[in-house]
């Protein structure tokens, strides 16, 4: 009896070992918040209160979610996406004028909160806390979000760059004229620290790179901005090669929301279980004369087309894949599922399954010749393609790794 208790009490010991490091992370990151919050100078208090009452327009109704996040109804003509030179005079489109009717059938998303629907003529958006413009603010300057060109420049933010920051890719390129993508891609939770971020991304882009033009969609663990290790609905916009313009989902004017239920900043909180059952969202960013973004059957919303110069009548790249950030005298984070593609492919990697290129009228697949893949730290993270077993003519990007490198 003894013996059966002592085998118990071990096998129990490594998950609860796991669980104290994780929720001792949560707890550095909440800290290191408090503390960074406290080294704000009042001048710069008084400016983010300034720029939360610009952001947070007064809600119509609001909901506070088991996550601790504050969503609000906001009037659809009153969202902070118009306070944006462009677009004082823009008429709101609820819904693409071409696209077809078999665009808004199939599955709706899964992870909806429960109660949160926001009154007609209004639309759900995650307020914005004084917390996130500091983190904001850090991660653009640390350069934690960029876009995975051979390059690999790193020129985000304001001011100059902290190139203790290092980046890795782990994607498929392909390079052709195009209206968007769509694709289906699994949701883990990658174990980061309060500084690192872990990424999945559709991008789409287009112009030269110091003008570059960028609309992505996907699901990231990004602690610095929402001090938590949950995974979330993230996207983000640039038209100078992350510069100066552009920003994470409602953080600076820009996209327009349209959408009453599902809210960009959301926690995505079914999670694929490694050898188990995998849970996954499609996503497409496609222009109908905006650029949407679709998840499962529904138009969220769109960036505006007013917003970009080299996108106006489409984009020559996308790219999908993962992304993993972290300070260069730490390992690195896990991407994806945390486990090499070469490791097993079927409930094991971090996966995009049937991304299709729109072509302004059909869905196509992309063509073998002009898709290349990149690991940029191949030692960290791998990306291997594969043919879909569901679809033919379809190629599936099995991505990520365990990391545990410094970048």
């Amino acid at each position: 009896m003894e013996a059966s208790r002592l085998m118990i009490m071990s096998s129990r010991q490594p998950r609860n070992l796991v669980l104290l490091i994780m929720l001792m992370q949560i707890m550095f990151g909440l800290l290191q918040a408090v503390e960074e919050w406290q080294a704000v100078s009042e001048e710069e208090r008084l400016e983010m209160e300034r720029q939360l009452k610009i952001i947070n327009k007064s809600p119509v109704k609001s909901f506070k979610t088991d996550y601790g996040d504050i969503f609000d109804c906001i009037d659809i003509y009153k969202q902070h996406a118009f306070d944006h030179p462009l677009l004082k005079d823009h008429k709101v489109q609820m819904r693409p004028k071409h696209m077809p009717e078999s665009m808004v059938r199939g599955k709706s998303p899964r992870f909806l909160p429960k109660n949160i629907k926001c009154p007609r003529g209004s639309v759900l958006i995650k307020r914005t806390t004084q917390e996130d413009l500091i983190m904001d603010k850090k991660i653009k300057a640390l350069g934690l979000i960029n876009y995975p060109t051979s390059s690999h420049f790193n020129t985000t933010g304001v001011g100059p760059i902290d190139l203790k920051i290092g980046n890795a890719y782990a994607a498929a390129h392909y390079v052709k004229h195009n209206f968007g993508a769509k694709t289906i891609m699994n949701v883990w939770s990658p174990t980061t620290l309060s500084d690192q971020a872990s990424f999945a991304y559709l991008w789409i882009a287009n112009g030269p790179e110091d003008a570059l033009n960028v609309v992505q969609a996907g699901w990231g663990v990004q602690p610095q901005l929402f001090s938590s290790n949950y995974t979330r609905l993230l996207t983000y916009w640039t038209v100078d090669g992350y510069r100066k313009t552009g920003c994470t989902n409602y953080l600076c004017p820009g996209f327009v929301q349209v959408h009453r239920q599902i809210s960009l900043g959301m926690v995505l909180n079914q999670i694929s279980i490694y050898n188990g059952t995998q849970s996954d969202i499609e996503i497409a960013i496609l222009r109908d004369g905006e650029w949407w973004l679709k998840l499962f059957n529904q138009f969220i919303g769109y960036w505006p087309q007013k917003l970009f110069y080299y996108m106006y009548g489409g984009a020559n790249v996308v790219v999908w894949g993962g992304l993993a950030a972290s300070p260069t005298n730490e390992l690195s984070p896990p991407m994806g599922s945390g486990h090499f593609p070469k490791d097993g492919h079927q409930n094991k990697s971090a996966y995009f399954k049937q991304t299709q290129i729109w072509d302004n009228v059909n869905f196509v697949d992309p063509e073998a010749d002009k898709l290349v893949l990149s690991a940029t730290r191949p030692d960290c993270y791998g990306s291997e393609t594969a043919p879909d077993d569901a679809a033919p003519n379809a190629i599936d990007l099995f991505y990520g790794g365990p990391g545990q490198c410094n970048l």
